[in-house]
């Protein structure tokens, strides 16, 4: 099946005189994913602006999320300037310096995420009525080897911030935590049933303090949609929400925060290869896309773009290869020890699931522009939505 799709996609592109590098957005994907999400997980559905923020990715979303989550005033002034109601819209970044939370509030912003004094008490001093989420960090936070997990705070912290909130006369309406997608357990949902019990003594101490919090925010850290994981274990949200019954049986508001489940299967990369050579004894795909424009994700979040799949139309028997981006130096890594059959030069490849974190994490290096984006039209967005990428 994936090969039909890089044939018929080639084919297209070729009609359109379509230049690669170019990300393929796929409307159907989204919406897909979206629809999956609801009748799944009970849950209200906040998008996070920052896994992928083309226009054409706002507009998929614009009328069938509940709320958006920003992290920056950038892309507040995006979701304004697209006349979304400031009051869809939580800033959830809890580090933040004066200027930008008067940005924030000035935009009309009422809602924040809060994971220490210092944040509470400069947003409380700004305006009344604003409305904060306390964020928890899970004992078990899912960190991967390349990151350092900078935000949440610990059970005892936040009983002491909402201790603040009440001398300040701030609102407390949410509690919230994040799963990280590298977390052990994932799909049987174990890391979200263990922050819920660890969220749970908080809500019922602070319960027991006379501060009721009807609102739990789960995050995100969902897999992209079109990834293998859902197929593998269609009854992921299934057991999330048999996690939040069992833990939270009084009747509370849930709130997610997907980014990479919507965003990553909203486009495709279509790249063309310049070499597939040996060079040293060393098997070398050399393409015309970087890592540094548009792949960010796989070339430097996850170490040898491990979960990158790779759709050629080459022949013979798959073989080990370094697949490269353009730039001269040793980082433009685009995954390492890719098996794929040898392709000729000039060939069109597809990296399918590369719309979380790439449109917006891209540079222009060394004269290699960023990919372009381009919409596929009905038919091959169906088949796209569709499709499952070994």
């Amino acid at each position: 099946m994936s090969g039909e799709v890089l044939e018929q996609v080639t084919r297209w592109a070729l009609r359109q005189h379509l230049t690669t590098p170019v990300q393929l957005f796929c409307r159907q994907a989204v919406t897909d994913a979206l629809a999956r999400l609801r009748e799944h997980l009970d849950a209200r559905i906040s998008y996070a602006v920052k896994a992928n923020t083309h226009p054409l990715m706002l507009q998929a979303v614009r009328d069938v999320v509940d709320e958006y989550n920003v992290t920056n005033v950038a892309h507040l002034s995006m979701l304004v300037q697209a006349r979304v109601d400031p009051q869809r819209i939580a800033y959830v970044n809890p580090v933040i310096d004066e200027a930008t939370a008067r940005a924030a509030v000035e935009a009309g912003v009422t809602r924040f995420a809060v994971d220490d004094e210092r944040g509470l008490r400069l947003l409380a001093a700004l305006r009344s009525g604003l409305r904060f989420t306390l964020r928890l960090r899970p004992s078990r936070d899912g960190k991967s080897p390349r990151s350092v997990i900078r935000f949440g705070a610990t059970p005892q912290e936040l009983g002491r911030l909402a201790g603040l909130a009440g001398d300040l006369g701030a609102d407390i309406e949410a509690l919230s935590f994040f799963i990280g997608t590298h977390s052990e357990d994932l799909a049987s949902g174990a890391p979200y049933r263990r922050a819920l019990e660890e969220l749970a003594e908080v809500k019922a101490k602070l319960a027991a303090g006379g501060l009721e919090v009807s609102t739990v925010n789960i995050g995100g850290g969902f897999p992209g949609a079109r990834r293998r994981f859902h197929q593998d274990h269609p009854d992921f949200f299934a057991r999330v929400n048999e996690h939040l019954r069992a833990v939270l049986p009084d009747p509370v508001n849930v709130v997610c925060e997907p980014g990479r489940f919507l965003a990553e299967p909203s486009m495709a990369t279509l790249a063309t290869v310049i070499t597939d050579r040996v060079a040293a004894g060393a098997r070398l795909t050399h393409l015309d896309v970087s890592g540094y424009s548009g792949l960010f994700e796989t070339t430097f979040i996850e170490e040898g773009g491990a979960s990158l799949n790779v759709v050629t139309g080459g022949s013979g028997e798959p073989s080990a290869t370094q697949l490269l981006g353009p730039i001269m130096d040793s980082f433009d890594v685009i995954k390492r020890d890719a098996f794929i059959p040898r392709v000729e030069d000039g060939a069109m490849i597809l990296l399918p699931n590369t719309g979380a974190y790439s449109f917006g994490y891209t540079a222009s290096c060394e004269g290699v522009r960023p990919p372009h984006v381009v919409p596929l039209p009905p038919e091959l967005d169906q088949l796209m939505a569709t499709t499952w990428f070994d």
